[in-house]
């Protein structure tokens, strides 16, 4: 397991920044820390600057069931885990501690994995899918009426092209 996969900076025209902290708690494997750390980066810098935020920070855990589990029934009271769990430092009381501060995302893997069986797509793809659920719904997205579902969908399938024009998903 590595803890840590990595913090990187995707710099683009002048004051652009999006700052990622990668970490990866799951007891397996997901991908190579490089592809990793390039598809967070080709993500994230896709969404946010397409949403117009020219500087943002953003950190992803990629866990375990049992971790999102608990994460679930903790801040949801939901006792299953789920796929992707965003949770946005933009609003609330948190909303200005430091404007450029996102949130955070976190990912369970085995369910990704689930996911990528399921739909006959790569890991890394869904992976990429699951980033951009959790982007959107720290930008303020959301999927709780049929309307808002049908509009955040088609988000994530155009975002999902424009990754895909960057990166030659295994």
């Amino acid at each position: 397991m590595n803890p840590i996969v990595g913090t990187a900076a995707a710099t683009k025209e002048g004051c652009r920044e999006v700052e990622i902290d990668v970490r990866n708690k799951c007891k397996t494997n997901i991908i190579t820390g490089h592809r990793l750390k390039k598809i967070t980066n080709n993500v994230l810098k896709l969404v946010l600057e397409e949403k117009g935020r020219a500087n943002a920070e953003v950190s992803i855990v990629f866990v375990d069931d049992a971790e999102m589990r608990n994460l679930n029934r903790n801040f949801r009271g939901i006792n299953k885990s789920t796929d992707v769990l965003a949770f946005p430092m933009n609003t609330g009381k948190f909303a200005n501690i430091n404007p450029d501060l996102l949130g955070d995302i976190v990912i369970s893997v085995p369910t990704a994995r689930k996911y990528a069986e399921m739909n006959e797509r790569s890991l890394e793809r869904e992976l990429s899918v699951l980033l951009i659920h959790g982007v959107l719904h720290l930008l303020g997205f959301d999927h709780e009426s049929a309307k808002e579902e049908v509009a955040m969908r088609e988000l994530e399938s155009e975002f999902l092209m424009l990754v895909e024009e960057e990166l030659t998903f295994a």
